[in-house]
């Protein structure tokens, strides 16, 4: 294999973990949102039972 061709496929690799670091990233901002709404309504649900 070539160094152009080991470069292309490092390259489209890099691409590759580049889309599936910016899924992560949605799924930890979806996570961290329900996590705070979950919180907030035990918070909630805590102070109503005293």
């Amino acid at each position: 294999m070539s160094v152009e061709e080991n470069m292309e496929l490092l390259q489209q690799e890099n691409e590759r973990l580049k889309r599936e670091n910016e899924m992560m990233k949605k799924v930890v901002i979806q996570m961290r949102g329900t996590l705070n709404r979950m919180i907030g309504h035990y918070i909630i649900a805590s102070g109503r039972k005293e």
